[in-house]
């Protein structure tokens, strides 16, 4: 690790509470989960990212599966976002690849820091740089006129559902800074106890951002109309994930052995849910809402996935797989994969939804950062520089496509 890339961690660092300055806790802070787990049409773009070698997980909030109403069907892209060499500045390598041919496109180079967010259009993606947030067209894969922010550095992006605003953390202060992306100008900075992780109600009517105290997680609801902040929720600490139900009514927060379910109409924390073990990785509900799936790594070794009744708020028989990273659910909502750091070629597990089973894991995918197209058909895991597509319908991994720029920086699925 250079020493950019140290700077970048520890940046990333803050806000993580005593004990939990991990790896696996700070990409969840830089990366926004990271994956966008079942977009809105038919085509979509993927754009692959890791952090320092972990696991990048990006996550979009609430974003419905299935097709969007009137739109129509577009072609995939993948996109593929690379860390720099070794002892090189933080330059990052963006190759848009076509998922038919897999064929690599003309790189984008970009100096980011690099979390990156797109459109509900799909027609943009935002990139994190320092104290600026570039637009990228994917029509053209140029980069646009830099959105400055001020002397702060830009951490996580999270765009609010309709598409009119973006919502960036700051790294070294306790801010959000909203971003009107028609005018492409910033709006005034909403002061927050704390920042992580961004997540929107399905309506877009309320922001719910993550963040930390000393003895704490909270999570902080703010009004999109007013871009004001309401009451803080105090929750459990721990490696926090947050997840919001597709009818808006439950946001999830897992932190230490415990899930904490707020009602969003209140902003009131319920009673929290005991897990059988500390250290969640990451969170997915069913597209019908009905089931919340906990990715939890048990160590020295091996890993749970447990699944929570959101109509009972109560936690079902922990399933067994070689270690849980990141969840990606099919837009159906009838199987869950689980990615693996377990074994010499990691793994990819299959879970079944109606049975809440594992089937027989996926090997020779790498150490996978994980998406679905909107069409159910196709998995795409990252690792390294290559990406593979996986056949969800037979669990079979195709020929991986390889790129050469270095290591996968992230995850997220544009529509």
């Amino acid at each position: 690790m250079d020493n950019e890339q140290w700077r970048e961690f520890m940046d990333a660092a803050i806000g993580v509470p005593p004990g939990q300055v991990t790896v696996a806790a700070v990409r969840r802070r830089v990366v926004r989960r990271r994956v966008a787990r079942a977009a809105e049409v038919t085509g979509v773009v993927v754009v692959v990212l890791a952090v320092l070698g972990a696991t990048a997980a990006v996550r979009v909030f609430g974003t419905p599966s299935g097709p969007a109403a009137g739109r129509p069907a577009v072609p995939a892209t993948v996109y593929v976002a690379f860390n720099p060499p070794h002892g090189k500045l933080s330059i990052f390598t963006i190759v848009p690849i076509n998922p038919v041919t897999k064929k690599a496109g003309k790189p984008i180079h970009i100096r980011c820091s690099c979390d990156v967010a797109a459109s509900p259009d799909g027609k943009t993606l935002y990139v994190a740089a320092d104290n600026s947030i570039i637009p990228i067209s994917t029509a053209t894969n140029e980069p646009g006129r830099p959105i400055h922010i001020g002397n702060d550095r830009a951490g996580r992006i999270q765009i609010d559902p309709d598409g009119k605003t973006a919502y960036v953390t700051s790294l070294l202060t306790n801010g959000v800074t909203p971003i009107n992306l028609t005018t492409r100008k910033p709006g005034q900075t909403i002061q927050v106890r704390s920042t992580g992780e961004i997540g929107f109600t399905p309506d877009g009517k309320t922001a719910y951002v993550l963040g930390f105290t000393e003895h704490s997680a909270i999570v902080t609801p703010i009004n999109t109309v007013t871009n004001k902040p309401g009451k803080p929720v105090h929750v459990a600490a721990g490696d926090n994930e947050i997840a919001i139900t597709p009818n808006g009514k439950t946001a999830y927060v897992a932190g230490g052995d415990v899930v904490t379910p707020i009602n969003t109409a209140t902003n009131t924390a319920g009673k929290p849910i005991q897990v059988p073990v500390r250290g969640a990785n990451d969170m997915a509900i069913t597209p019908n809402g009905k089931t919340l799936y906990i990715a939890i790594s048990a160590r020295p070794k091996g890993g749970v996935v447990i699944p929570i009744s959101t109509a009972t708020n109560t936690a079902g028989q922990p399933i067994n797989v070689l270690s849980a990273e990141e969840i990606a659910i099919t837009p159906d909502g009838k199987t869950a994969y689980v990615s693996s750091s377990e074994g010499p070629n990691h793994a990819l597990t299959p879970i079944s939804t109606a049975t809440n089973t594992a089937g027989k894991p996926i090997t020779s995918v790498g150490y996978p950062w994980i998406a679905i197209t909107p069409d159910g058909k196709t998995l795409y895991a990252a690792s390294g520089d290559k990406v593979t597509p996986v056949n969800t319908t037979t669990n079979k991994p195709g020929k991986p496509i390889t790129t050469h720029y270095g290591t996968t920086w992230g995850l997220v699925i544009t529509p």
